[in-house]
C-alpha cells in the first residue's frame, strides 16, 4: 500500500512539470524575410463633420444639394453632391497629402 503523503508527491511533482512544460513563451519574436504588413502602405482616414447644406445651381436651375464637410485636421472642406437635402452629420474621409 502507497502512503497518502506520497500520493501527495506524485501529485504535486506531476502538476508543477505540467505547468511548466505548457507555460506560455515570453521571448521576442523575428520574422525572417520581409514582413508583408510592414511594407504595405495603409490610407489613413480623418473625421469629416457636417458644416453647412446648400442649394446646388447650374445655368440658373436647381441640380440638388450640395454637402459641404470640414475635415478634422488641416485640408480644405469636402464637398458632395447629392439629389436630396439631408446630409448625413458626419463621416470617414481620406487625409489629405500636404
Amino acid at each position: 500500500m502507497i502512503n497518502k503523503s506520497y500520493k501527495y508527491l506524485i501529485f504535486t511533482v506531476i502538476f508543477i512539470g505540467y505547468q511548466i512544460n505548457h507555460s506560455p513563451s515570453f521571448s521576442k519574436g523575428k520574422i525572417y524575410g520581409e514582413s508583408k504588413t510592414l511594407s504595405k502602405e495603409y490610407i489613413k482616414y480623418e473625421n469629416c463633420r457636417l458644416k453647412k447644406t446648400s442649394i446646388n445651381m447650374k445655368d440658373g436651375v436647381k441640380d440638388g444639394y450640395k454637402c459641404i464637410f470640414k475635415r478634422q485636421g488641416k485640408g480644405k472642406d469636402v464637398t458632395v453632391f447629392q439629389p436630396s437635402p439631408v446630409c448625413q452629420k458626419s463621416f470617414k474621409c481620406k487625409t489629405e497629402d500636404q
